[in-house]
């Protein structure tokens, strides 16, 4: 009958979605898991991985796509303290979208990355959110892709204290890009931000992040540094406090994207540093459509600098 084959077909659809759904696999001490590592090894695509508060003393290598990391019990609470099997804290390598969220994450002797993705082109959306990268020699968060394409990368809500550069991203295409809100405490290099178009379109935001640098001697390095912002990148809201070389640094716009590069450069607070807003090579290979206005600027050998 009409009514027996209906049961029949969403019976079908029901036995399907529970085949196709994501599984949830959880860590802690009387869980399934007792690392995060062997839960990771036992995900599948598309799974998601629930960390329970406490340390765990690991290094974790993930290759398996699609995969959400997050410390359940709150932001700061699941602990990952590198055991230097990796250079990396956290190693993502290859085309890999991945979600680590509320992780505090601490160097051991050999980790010179907290979190750190190099390789591929991503096509699904890479997202880190609320996690504290701390004590690490080379970076914080490390992002290096040929190109991510067509995706979104959301790194929002973060704070990388005493690294020798808070975050490091580069090798975008046609995505939609996230960088607000963080926190870089004592970096020598606060935030190092490249290439964010190759030729597809960028809608990024660079916005709302604070770079504080508490030492007496200047450094030589940048508070925010932007290489290639592209159509349409918005750079607002940010506030860099201490003595770098280069308070915010931004260069090659126009590089290699859609033309013409509309970039915003507003509402920013830049102070103590040798250069207060730094222009190199302004729209250098195509025409743009450069706004800069209402930024403040205290206490800079130099306030606004362009070469």
């Amino acid at each position: 009958s009409f009514v027996t084959y209906l049961a029949l077909a969403f019976l079908c659809v029901a036995i399907f979605a529970g085949a196709s759904g994501a599984a949830t696999l959880v860590v802690g001490p009387g869980e399934t898991y007792a690392t995060i590592q062997a839960a990771v090894d036992a995900a599948a695509e598309g799974d998601v991985i629930e960390v329970r508060e406490g340390v765990y003393p690991e290094d974790v290598s993930i290759s398996t796509n699609n995969l959400t990391l997050t410390s359940v019990d709150g932001p700061g609470l699941a602990v990952i303290e590198g055991m230097n099997v990796e250079s990396g804290v956290i190693t993502i390598t290859g085309d890999y979208g991945v979600t680590i969220d509320g992780f505090t994450i601490l160097a051991g002797a050999g980790n010179t990355y907290g979190i750190y993705h190099n390789g591929g082109s991503p096509v699904n959306p890479v997202t880190i959110t609320n996690n504290t990268m701390e004590g690490f020699s080379s970076y914080g968060f490390y992002g290096s892709w040929g190109y991510m394409t067509g995706t979104t990368f959301t790194f929002t809500g973060n704070t990388m204290r005493e690294c020798s550069t808070g975050i490091y991203v580069y090798g975008f295409d046609g995505c939609t890009i996230r960088i607000n809100n963080n926190t870089a405490i004592d970096c020598a290099d606060g935030m190092d931000l490249e290439e964010f178009d190759e030729g597809s379109g960028a809608d990024a935001e660079v916005m709302g992040n604070t770079v504080t640098l508490d030492s007496a001697t200047p450094s030589s390095g940048y508070g925010i540094s932007i290489c290639c912002p592209e159509n349409t990148t918005r750079i607002s809201g940010n506030t860099v406090q201490g003595p770098y070389d280069y308070g915010m640094y931004i260069e090659d716009t126009g590089c290699c994207g859609i033309s013409p590069s509309v970039v915003f450069v507003e509402k920013n607070r830049i102070m103590g540093s040798n250069y207060g807003l730094y222009f190199d090579e302004l729209t250098c290979c195509m025409p743009g459509e450069i706004t800069v206005r209402y930024n403040v600027l205290e206490d800079n050998g130099y306030g606004t600098y362009v070469n």
